[in-house]
């Protein structure tokens, strides 16, 4: 083996060694995601709040992965959710913008569950990066997100979703099934418009 072929098999050691001392540093204790909501329509506090959580799930879909984060008040990382954020994200590892109108890229709502500005907003543009959905009934997905809603909020962080099936069917189906099935629905690509007859 030339010299040229050592180097790249170094190079890969080197990105295996530094992909898996950042595995690792997810694995530690402490939070499975941390968030920085921006919410420029808003005074005081809730300005920019940092959200941790150690609630954080994933499970495979028909068009790739969905994904929950469910985030305590802001200091906590455990406790009822006052924040929501659910994303349906392809299975594959890459860099996915947000597509709302369009099945194949990422899309997504947040939720704030109560006070004064409870309600929803929709993710309307953004990227998340994620890793691979891995097979395995403990399986974790790491995602990175840099997303705004169509309320002028902007979150962005990390998460490190373990697969939760069983959860996500539960907040599907029982929770949010209206808020889930219109997002949905509103991810279905629209057909062309036909073209009126001579």
């Amino acid at each position: 083996m030339g010299k040229r072929g050592c180097r790249r098999i170094g190079a890969h050691r080197i990105q295996g060694t530094i992909l898996a001392a950042s595995l690792l540093a997810f694995a530690g204790c402490g939070p499975s995601a941390e968030v920085l909501l921006v919410q420029p329509q808003l005074t005081g506090w809730q300005r920019e709040i940092r959200l941790l959580s150690e609630s954080v799930h994933w499970a495979p879909g028909e068009s790739g992965s969905r994904v929950l984060a469910e985030f305590p008040l802001p200091g906590a990382v455990r406790g009822q959710p006052m924040y929501l954020l659910y994303l349906l994200v392809p299975s594959g590892a890459g860099d996915w913008p947000v597509t709302p109108e369009v099945d194949g890229g990422v899309s997504g709502f947040m939720i704030q569950t109560r006070g004064r500005h409870a309600g929803l907003a929709s993710i309307v543009e953004g990227q998340v990066i994620a890793g691979i959905a891995p097979e395995g009934p403990q399986a974790a997905r790491e995602l990175r997100l840099r997303v705004t809603c169509d309320d002028g909020s902007r979150l962005e962080g990390w998460l490190r979703a373990l697969r939760n099936d069983r959860r996500l069917r539960q907040f599907e189906s029982r929770e949010r099934p209206v808020d889930v099935e219109a997002l949905v629905g509103r991810q279905v690509a629209r057909p062309a418009r036909s073209r009126p007859a001579p």
